[in-house]
């Protein structure tokens, strides 16, 4: 059977948004995937993995919702079983004390620093791009992440 042939037009006949789009399913499945396969996450699961990945300041347990798109009771589950398992505490925030914030013990810090090293070379094997590309890319996705936590900011419960 003939294998159909690849239209180089084909491509310009699908907008930049819808290209974008695709492309970053794309990654994220690509990623997904080849971090699954890491054995060094210890059983955690796909939360887990991503809360240790946000906790690079102590941070509360709200925010860390907003900034997951989670809803609070799934970030508390998380944080509880990353407490149980030694890698994160609950402190008391110095700035308003009836909050908590949930930062990373020593073991924790190892563990996120090891998950980033491999989630790093993860992207860069999986995207293909090069150290000007990534800073690109960086500065853009920054970009979205600021509109989304701003959103998230202004509007509690629309970010969903």
């Amino acid at each position: 059977m003939p294998q159909a042939r690849k239209n180089p037009s084909s491509q310009n006949k699908t907008s930049a948004e819808m290209r974008v789009l695709l492309g970053i399913f794309s990654l994220y499945w690509r990623l997904d995937d080849a971090l699954a396969k890491q054995e060094i996450t210890s059983g955690l699961g796909r939360v887990e993995c991503n809360l240790l990945l946000q906790l690079d300041t102590p941070r509360r347990m709200g925010e860390l919702a907003k900034r997951m798109i989670l809803v609070p009771s799934s970030v508390t589950m998380a944080a509880d079983r990353l407490e149980q398992d030694g890698l994160v505490l609950r402190v008391r925030d110095a700035e308003d004390r009836r909050a908590f914030l949930l930062q990373l013990t020593a073991k924790g810090n190892s563990l996120r620093a090891a998950l980033e090293k491999r989630a790093e070379r993860a992207f860069r094997e999986i995207c293909g791009l090069n150290d000007d590309d990534i800073q690109q890319f960086a500065l853009l996705s920054d970009k979205l992440q600021n509109k989304f936590l701003g959103c998230a900011n202004r509007c509690p419960g629309k970010e969903k």
